[in-house]
Order: C-alpha cells, then sequence, then structure tokens
C-alpha cells in the first residue's frame, strides 16, 4: 500500500535519506519542509496521506503543536524523532498521531510503520464516507433519528428531527418537555410498554400541539429498546417520519368512500399507470370480479376484447381532454361478453400531473352483440375457421412490433397444398372443402397456442410463429406438418392423399415489413415446389443449409447414440518435473459413418439445444469411469481422471446425483474423478456454489477449465471449493514470447498459489512451453509436446511402458 507523504525534518541530510527511503517503497513524497511553521501552511494545500514529523524543528513551532494544527484539518501525522522521553510522550500523545517512532528506526521498521499507518488512514476515510452517505440518505429520506441514553441521561435528535418534532427534548419520558410527551396520549402506552419490554415498535402516531413550532402532525414511529443485564432500560433509539399530508390524503378519501360504494355504476379508482387501487361494489357485480382479484392490474389487461381503441390511455390522448366517453367491450370473469357505456376522466395533482383516473362503467346490454358477430365474421375465414387475410395482416404487423421490442424472430410458413385443383375439379366442390376444412384441422394440431394459423383463400394457408429462437424450429415444424398432411384423409365416400409444399421466411432477416414477409415466404414456396413438392424451402439458401446441417446432426445424434458411435479419447495429464505420467482427461469423439470423425466443437452444442447433453454427459461420465477403474486394476493406482460437464449438466438441479450413481454403479473411486467446469458456466448457473458443495461432499475434485477466457470475479471465486486451475491453451500457444501471455500466465500460477489452488497448463507443444511453465511454479500439463489424446489400446501399452520404466 503506497501514499502520498509530507515530511517535516530539519536536518536536510536526515531529510533526504528518508525521501529516498520512502520512494524506494513506492510512496510519492509530495514535499519535504523543516519547520512546523512550513508544515501547518502546506499540509493543508497538498492534503498529503501522511505527514513524517520530526519534534524539534528549526523555528518556534515544534513537531507536536504543528502536528495539533495539522489535526485540525484530518491529516494524520507519524513522529519520526530521537526524543522518547514521558513529557515528550505525552505532548504527542494530545494530537493523536498515527505512531510514534525513535531514530534511528530500522528501514523495516519504518516500512511497517507508515504502511500500517496508511491502512489505517484509508480505513478511517472509508469509515467518513460511510457516515457521509448515512446521514446524506437519512436527508433524503425526511427522516429524523433520535437516542436516548439512559445511564448519562442525554437525549439526541439529528436528521429532520427538529424540522419534525421542534426543539429536542431533555428525556425520553417523565418530564413535561420529554419526546413522550409530545406525543397524544392515547399513543404513549403502547410504545412505552414496547420500550420497556426492549421490543422493536413500528406505528404511527398523532403529535401534539407544540407550543413553539405549533406542530401537530402525524409521524411514522420506529423505534427500540436496549436493556441492561438487570433488566433497566440503557438505551432506546428510533426514527421518525412525517406523514401528515398523507394521512390528510386518507381522510378526504374515506370521506368520498360513501358516494363510491352507493353508486349504480360500476367505477374503478386507477393509479397514473393505469392500474387498479380499488373498485366499487357495482364493478364487481358487472363483471364478476373480485376487488382482490384485479387489484393492481390495469383493465386493459383482462377487461377488454383486444380491440386497437380499448387502450384507456390512448383514449385520453385522442382529442387532447382529461375525460372521454364511449362505448367498449368488455369480458366479464365468467368469459361472456358485456357492452358497456364507459367514461374516463384524469385526477391531477397541485403540480398539473396525473395522478388517478377514474373508470365508471354502465352496462348496454345487447345492443353489441350483433356488431361482435360481425367483427368475428370479419377476421376469420368461414370454411375452416381459421384466420383471414385481415386478421394476417393484422397479426404479422403486432408480432414484427413485438419482435423489435424484444429483439426476437417471426417467421411465416406459406403453404400450398399440391394437386388439390386437379381433386377440386374431378371430385367436386363439396369434396374439395372438406378436404380444406381437414387440412385446417391437422394444421391447428401441430402449432402452439402461440402460433395463428391462416386461409388465404383456395388451397393456400399460412402460419405465423412468433418468438422463433432457431432457424432448425422452422424446418422442425415444416417437416411435421408435411407429415401431417400427407397422411391419408378419410372424407365420407373416399379416402384422399395429398401434399405440400411450404415456404419459410423469417423476419427481420428477409423482410423488414408484413408485405415483403409474406412475398418472401411465397417465392420460398414456388421454390420447395421447383424441388420436388412434399418438402419445404428457406428463403434464404443460406439459412437453409445452417438449418438442414444442424437438424441432421441433431438427427446424427440420436443414430449415434442408438448405434454406439460415439467413443472416449484420453489425453494423457503429466507432471512437468519428471515427465511422470498422473492422469486422463477423457475427450468424447464421434464417427459418423458417412462424415467421418465429427469434432465435440460442432455437436456438442447441438446436444446441448437439443436436450441429448444430459444422456451424453452421463455416458461419458459412466465409460469414462468404468475403462479408468480397469486401469487402477491393472496397477495405476493413484490415475486421476478428469471429465468435461457442460452448463446444461450444471443446471440441472439433480448432477449432484448423476455423478453419485455413476460412482456407485462402476465403483470408481470419488477421491479420483475430477470434475472440470468451465469458467463461465459458474456465471451463468446461479446455484453453482450450493452445487459445488453438494459435489465436493462426494468425495470428487472441481476442476476451473479454460481459466482466464471468462469475466469471473476473484471474489466470487475464492468462495467456491474448488481444488484446481486449468490455464487455457490460448495463454500458453505463444509462449515465452508473447509478453502479454507471459504477464498473464505468471498472474494465474501466483494467483493460485495464493488462494491454495493447484495448477494445469493445456495445450503445451514445445519444450520452452513446457521450460517457462516449470519454471513459475506449474506442476502438470497435457498437449501434444506429451501425447495426443488416445484411444484405450493406445493408453493401455502407454500405462504397461510406463510401469516398466519407458519413457512415456
Amino acid at each position: 500500500m503506497t501514499g502520498r507523504i509530507m515530511i517535516v525534518e530539519d536536518e536536510r541530510i536526515v531529510a533526504l535519506d528518508l525521501r529516498q527511503t520512502l520512494e524506494s517503497f513506492g510512496h510519492e513524497v509530495v514535499t519535504v519542509v523543516s519547520s512546523g511553521e512550513q508544515a501547518v501552511a502546506e499540509g493543508p494545500q497538498l492534503k498529503p496521506d501522511l505527514v513524517l514529523m520530526d519534534i524539534h524543528l528549526d523555528g518556534p513551532m515544534d513537531g507536536t503543536q504543528a502536528a495539533r494544527i495539522l489535526q485540525q484539518h484530518n491529516i494524520p501525522v507519524l513522529f519520526l524523532t530521537a526524543f522518547a522521553g514521558q513529557s515528550m510522550l505525552d505532548q504527542a500523545e494530545q494530537s493523536s498521531p498515527y505512531g510514534y517512532l525513535v531514530k534511528p528506526v530500522e528501514t523495516r521498521a519504518l516500512q511497517a510503520t507508515v504502511r500500517m499507518a496508511l491502512a489505517r488512514r484509508r480505513a478511517e476515510l472509508d469509515v467518513e464516507k460511510g457516515e457521509e452517505r448515512l446521514r446524506l440518505a437519512v436527508d433524503v429520506a425526511g427522516l429524523g433519528v433520535w437516542e436516548w441514553d439512559a445511564a448519562a441521561g442525554r437525549f439526541v435528535g439529528e436528521g429532520q428531527f427538529e424540522s419534525i418534532v421542534g426543539a429536542v427534548p431533555q428525556s425520553l419520558d417523565g418530564t413535561d418537555g420529554s419526546f413522550l410527551s409530545r406525543i397524544e396520549p392515547a399513543h404513549r402506552p403502547a410504545i412505552a410498554d414496547a420500550l420497556t419490554r426492549g421490543e422493536a415498535i413500528r406505528t404511527t402516531v398523532k403529535l401534539r400541539t407544540h407550543p413553539d413550532s405549533g406542530r401537530n402532525g402525524w409521524v411514522d414511529f420506529h423505534a427500540r429498546a436496549f436493556a441492561r443485564p438487570d433488566g433497566d432500560l440503557d438505551r432506546a433509539i428510533g426514527v421518525i417520519r412525517d406523514v401528515t399530508a398523507q394521512r390528510e390524503q386518507e381522510e378526504r378519501l374515506r370521506r368520498a368512500a360513501v358516494v363510491f360504494t352507493s353508486t349504480g355504476e360500476g367505477m374503478a379508482i386507477l393509479d397514473s399507470q393505469c392500474r387498479i387501487m380499488s373498485v366499487n361494489p357495482a364493478f364487481v357485480t358487472l363483471t364478476g370480479f373480485a376487488e382482490h382479484e384485479v387489484l393492481g392490474q390495469s383493465p386493459d389487461h383482462f377487461l377488454y376484447a383486444r380491440r386497437h381503441d380499448d387502450n384507456l390511455q390512448g383514449k385520453l390522448g385522442q382529442d387532447d381532454k382529461d375525460y372521454w366517453s364511449g362505448e367498449v367491450a368488455c369480458i366479464c370473469k365468467d368469459g361472456s361478453m358485456l357492452a358497456t357505456w364507459q367514461h374516463l376522466c384524469v385526477v391531477r395533482d397541485a403540480q398539473g400531473q396525473i395522478g388517478n383516473y377514474v373508470l365508471a362503467i354502465s352496462d348496454t346490454g345487447a345492443l353489441r352483440r350483433a356488431e361482435a358477430q360481425i367483427n368475428h365474421l370479419a377476421f376469420h375465414d368461414t370454411l375452416t375457421g381459421l384466420g383471414n387475410r385481415n386478421m394476417l395482416e393484422d397479426t404479422i404487423e403486432k408480432e414484427i412490433e413485438r419482435a423489435d421490442q424484444s429483439g426476437s424472430r417471426v417467421a411465416v410458413l406459406f403453404i400450398d397444398l399440391d394437386g388439390f385443383k386437379l381433386i377440386n375439379d374431378t371430385m367436386g366442390h363439396a369434396t374439395g372443402d372438406q378436404l380444406l376444412s381437414e387440412v385446417a384441422r391437422r394444421i391447428s394440431r401441430v402449432l402452439r397456442r402461440t402460433d395463428t394459423a391462416i386461409r388465404l383463400g383456395g388451397d393456400e394457408f399460412l402460419v405465423v410463429v412468433p418468438d422463433v429462437a432457431r432457424f432448425e424450429d422452422c424446418a422442425s415444424l415444416a417437416d411435421k406438418l408435411l407429415c401431417e398432411i400427407r397422411t391419408a384423409i378419410e372424407l365420407d365416400r373416399e379416402r384422399l392423399s395429398i401434399s405440400a409444399s411450404i415456404g419459410i421466411a423469417v423476419y427481420p432477416d428477409n423482410a423488414g415489413d408484413f408485405t415483403g414477409l409474406v412475398q418472401a415466404a411465397d417465392s420460398a414456396m414456388y421454390g420447395a415446389k421447383e424441388r420436388g413438392r412434399n418438402r419445404f424451402a428457406f428463403y434464404s439458401s443460406d439459412m437453409a443449409e445452417r438449418a438442414m446441417e444442424r437438424l441432421q446432426i441433431e438427427q446424427g445424434l440420436l443414430r449415434a447414440i442408438a448405434n454406439d458411435q460415439l467413443l472416449l479419447h484420453y489425453q494423457p495429464v503429466v507432471r512437468l518435473g519428471d515427465g511422470q505420467l498422473v492422469g486422463f482427461e477423457a475427450l468424447i469423439r464421434w464417427d459418423e459413418p458417412t462424415h467421418g470423425r465429427i469434432g465435440p466443437e460442432r455437436f456438442i452444442p447441438v446436444a446441448e439445444e437439443c436436450g441429448l447433453i444430459d444422456y451424453i454427459g452421463s455416458w461419458v461420465l459412466h465409460t469414462a469411469c468404468t475403462q479408468a477403474l480397469a486401469w487402477i486394476r491393472k496397477g495405476f493406482t493413484d490415475l486421476r481422471l478428469a471429465v468435461n460437464v457442460s452448463a446444461r449438466q450444471m443446471s440441472a438441479g439433480d448432477f449432484d446425483v448423476t455423478v453419485s450413481d455413476a460412482l456407485a454403479i462402476t465403483g470408481f473411486p470419488a477421491a479420483q474423478l475430477e470434475l472440470e467446469i468451465t469458467e463461465s458456466t459458474l456465471q451463468a448457473v446461479d446455484h453453482s456454489r450450493q452445487l459445488l458443495g453438494r459435489l465436493k461432499a462426494l468425495g470428487v475434485r472441481i476442476s476451473i477449465d479454460d481459466f482466464g477466457t471468462g469475466f469471473s470475479s476473484l471474489s466470487r471465486l475464492k468462495h467456491l471449493p474448488i481444488d484446481r486451475i486449468k490455464i487455457d491453451r490460448s495463454f500458453v500457444q505463444d509462449l515465452p514470447g508473447d509478453g502479454n501471455d507471459a504477464a498473464i500466465t505468471e498472474a494465474i500460477i501466483a494467483m493460485a498459489g495464493s488462494l491454495g489452488l493447484e495448477l494445469i497448463a493445456e495445450g503445451v507443444e514445445t519444450p520452452a512451453q513446457q521450460q517457462f511453465l516449470l519454471a513459475r511454479g506449474c506442476t502438470e500439463a497435457q498437449g501434444y509436446l506429451f501425447s495426443r489424446p488416445l484411444a484405450v489400446a493406445d493408453v493401455d501399452a502407454l500405462i504397461v511402458a510406463t510401469a516398466r520404466g519407458r519413457p512415456s
């Protein structure tokens, strides 16, 4: 810890020596003066972190006098003098110095004393800042803080106490001028009783009229008493806040409640955000919603039929008036429609800002029921019951708006039936209509509740899919639709089969508005027909390729699991000092019959997204433990096995149960299993600390993989039950030539040593990297310098060779 230091020393040689010594420690010497007068003149201007002060100085002012003046400016002083007599110590003590050193002083003693003084100074500054923040917070909150010290008979009031109560009283109770005497008598017994029992009290009390200030408002009163061992009151402390205006408002509201509850119109009082604060009995009767069911909700969220013009605040904005009246369709609690005449008005506060809204509702009966039926027909296809063209534009525009706000995507699937015209022409329109109705039902069965199916007309359908996370999800949905549509259809007198071509377009990737999105999906649909029909096509060929590749990997993984195409290789871990083999890291591989070996960087992300990672991770754990146990039984008794864990596995609440089952089934010793968890996974999993604790309780070891590539805070890492950190290969690959990588690696090694963590480096490929890491205290490594990942047979040979003493 370094700081800015002023030296006050009248012996020039001693002063220069002190300056050089302090600067060698890393401190900044802001100035050197030889007299007390100079010290008190320059100190307040320079504001040093510490003053190193001799006592006997040039001039009439000695060091102790100067120190007392500097103390008034909150500048700390450390005495460094050749005198240590009792009278001198008494004088020095009056300035509350940060230390007292007697010349000659050893360099280490000087360094230690200065460092401790600076540490104390910084701690005091932190306390002062905290006290200042507390004072500001009390003022901002309008709080009055009080304390009664019974032993000293002293009452203290701070913050807004005087502005709320008046002059600070002399005592808590017992006299006319006491604090409790300023509270209305009806409220005093409960307060006095709670304070006597040493209990906390939180209440609202009425103040008596004070003769000096005339105050007689209401205050929130929070307090707690503390008793001595003999049971008598020792001290009491509390806070008060003026709530007079709030209580007066409550009184006005109570007077208005009679009118509110007796009217025959349904009424709702809303806050400035149009959330319901209260409703009257007539509102409950009309809508069927009890008051507790709607409090805090906006009528827009539960009461209206979701037409564009049914937004409450939008009504008032139509003509810049503070009131509005009109017809509105509402939905009652039982789902029935209620046609109403509503009156909405604004209640403004003294500053002209909107404080509340008042909504009045009258039932207009069956007046609007016919209109509702007509409105339904306007937005739905009469043959299939699906949405029509009117609904299509409305739906897509709304979903595009939502996508813009949330940063998501919207997909449109354009479906055209293959060969429908021939069926319609040869078998008649009645059969064609039955076929269209059945296709519509099948489309609806496949969709989510948030998806919307539309019939454009003829044999053309559209599906609007909001919140698209992955393009392959669109491909999967299209596949399901194709499969559902081409299944044979049983009609009254015929059994028909029909297929479809589907075009897929995605907003905002393929188009920026409603028209462009539908046109893009239509173009993609024709592309599907050109490729042979009974298939789907993306508007963008690049999107189609990516979606198909991921879909193929997902399907291929399912086949790989069923056909045992996954396998494990094992990369040796060695001691850097002597090359001794200490264990292996299990690494998964996939030998796909058509495409050859597929790396984990391609298929593991897909496995995580589609949920297969849970099975694959469990398979890796069981397989690796079973194989490693066989090697232990062959004589490699102290083998250590490292297995990687994905974020998806960690996110599962029962991952520790999975590990426990694997250990129990395979018989592998828990102490020799090391779970490698990436740094980013620890940040992503909220319950990582508790989960790691349960894993450690099983006896396994925990390693942080790819350390240094994430953004974990060291304060968090130090509380996690971690045994080892692995230096990421990105820092190792350019060692020792890259200065930045060298500095980062040295820092990681030093940090691991400070936290008592073991170290391993990955990606070691050259002897120079090995020597660099070994020289700086890294004891273990893995990489191509020692061995590539090996198949089981190669590991068998390596273990035998190592046991015979041949180099590994």
